[in-house]
């Protein structure tokens, strides 16, 4: 007999990992033209999601085996956290230190990455909002096109090599010389920007020469809770165990995180996830 909170985190579990898997599909397809630019809004939309709840997993069963396997009340869960990955990621990296859990994996704000937990977590708050807020002239938050690209900016010339950078450049200009000029276009950047015949050639390539790595940048910051989660439910199992509850109240979480524990070098050359 199957217990209502283990239906309920197994539903969670099955949430959050399509939330992550369709991010990463998102996030690979996504590219400045007008087709596939609306691929980075889904990307940040379930990547932040995918993240929160991944990390609130951690924190709520984490509750349970030290109360006595009771949960967390919804009001404590959103009192404390919300939707604020930045908080939710300290905690669980405090917790990872404290159940003697090996840090190194786990990032500081001085770490590139750091600025896309950042992103995802003004994302969750209020960036989202951004295109109907800067509408009504009522927008707190930045653009978060404008924002991935400069995330992009730093991947692209960090995890690309010189090499393939000159190619794209030079093989840009040619194509841009046969046209006859290198003029401005009706299409908008990234940045906001409108675009020149030769933004409208060469950025297309440098994001999705950079977009398997992007995917890759996105895997690391996650990669740590797979194996933290997997110590928060085995402290509640023994619990369960000392009180002699013998049907399940917790799935086996990290049982729905394998992907979690692919290398790069399959990560980068993966297309399509789910």
């Amino acid at each position: 007999m199957l217990s209502e909170s283990f239906a309920l985190l197994q539903q969670e579990g099955f949430l959050t990992r399509s939330s992550l898997l369709a991010g990463f599909n998102s996030l690979r397809k996504a590219n400045v033209d007008d087709i596939n630019k609306g691929f980075f809004y889904s990307a940040f939309f379930e990547l932040s999601i995918g993240l929160e709840r991944l990390m609130k997993l951690v924190i709520v069963i984490d509750y349970m085996s030290k109360n006595n396997l009771a949960p967390m009340t919804d009001e404590e869960l959103k009192n404390k956290y919300g939707h604020r990955i930045e908080s939710l990621y300290i905690a669980c990296k405090k917790l990872s230190t404290e159940m003697n859990r090996p840090n190194e994996n786990f990032f500081d704000q001085a770490d590139f990455e750091w600025n896309i937990i950042h992103f995802l977590h003004e994302f969750a708050l209020s960036s989202r909002y951004y295109n109907l807020s800067k509408l009504s002239n009522k927008h707190k938050s930045n653009d978060p096109l404008k924002e991935w690209w400069d995330i992009l900016i730093c991947i692209i010339h960090s995890d690309l090599t010189q090499k393939r950078l000159e190619n794209i450049h030079s093989n840009s200009l040619q194509y841009c010389d046969e046209l006859g000029g290198n003029q401005f276009t009706l299409m908008r950047g990234l940045h906001g920007q409108l675009m020149t015949t030769l933004d409208a050639i060469m950025d297309p390539q440098l994001v999705a020469a950079a977009a398997p790595y992007s995917v890759w940048r996105v895997f690391t910051i996650l990669q740590p809770f797979y194996h933290l989660l997997s110590n928060v439910v085995e402290a509640a199992h023994k619990i369960e165990i000392e009180k002699g509850i013998n049907y399940p109240l917790i799935p086996y979480m990290d049982e729905f995180f394998p992907f979690l524990l692919l290398p790069k070098s399959i990560v980068i050359k993966r297309r399509k996830w789910g």
